[in-house]
């Protein structure tokens, strides 16, 4: 279990095989692990070398801990969210997960009347239709269609499509985000996105359709996610 003549450290060795536990489920979301002197015992090191490893897991978002009641193992496909806006790119990274665009649509065209109800432009204006699968840690997660009016990134490059869209607003264009309105729903996976997401058809989504706005009122885009239903999920403190 531990290899002491490993060039490896011993605390990271453990932190290792605390996270295949939680991969195979032999440690459970929200459940307590063993304790630091039961895990002393179990590796015969010192109390020090496996409350290193507890804390770096602690801090990579693997677990969480509770005074007075020990060490869990903490759901990291939950996303926290406390009266701030964070772009799903901003929520994997806080989560430690590696995320990556796949982009398998972008095109300039006019707005639909639909289209434009929903980004309060003109019917026919010009429009930046993007299409990407979203992945975290190589496993789809969602399905993205984003709509975002020409007049607000002009002659936007399809690479700028990989990577986060919230940089591409306020690292590239210096543009000042303000809030974002959204609605969820709950909706069953269709055959062409249950192919997307390499779910089955009918597989539980939650859909999310979500406008930014800048700080003056005007909108950025308008946007419709699909995310799995077995993948996705976030609890929201609101305050009296």
């Amino acid at each position: 279990m531990i290899n002491r003549n490993s060039v490896i450290p011993i605390y990271y060795q453990i932190e290792d095989w605390i996270k295949s536990q939680i991969e195979n489920e032999q440690l459970r979301v929200d459940k307590v692990i063993p304790s630091e002197r039961e895990l002393t015992e179990l590796f015969g090191v010192s109390r020090y070398t496996v409350r290193q490893a507890i804390g770096n897991l602690v801090n990579e978002g693997y677990l969480y801990r509770l005074s007075g009641k020990g060490t869990f193992v903490k759901d990291r496909n939950v996303i926290y969210k406390e009266n701030k806006y964070t772009s799903f790119s901003e929520d994997m990274e806080s989560l430690g997960k590696i995320l990556k665009n796949k982009v398998i649509g972008f095109a300039i065209t006019t707005a639909s009347s639909s289209i434009a109800n929903r980004l309060s432009i003109n019917e026919k204006d010009d429009v930046i239709s993007i299409k990407r699968i979203r992945s975290v840690d190589d496993v789809p997660f969602s399905y993205e269609m984003l709509f975002i009016p020409r007049e607000i990134v002009g002659n936007m490059d399809e690479g700028f499509a990989e990577g986060s869209m919230m940089d591409y607003y306020e690292n590239h264009l210096g543009l000042d985000i303000d809030h974002s309105l959204e609605t969820i729903e709950s909706v069953k996976a269709i055959e062409k996105t249950a192919e997307k997401l390499q779910v089955p058809k009918d597989a539980p989504l939650l859909l999310v359709k979500s406008k930014l706005f800048l700080g003056n009122g005007k909108q950025i885009h308008y946007r419709k996610s699909y995310f799995r239903g077995d993948k996705y999920k976030f609890t929201i403190k609101l305050k009296r």
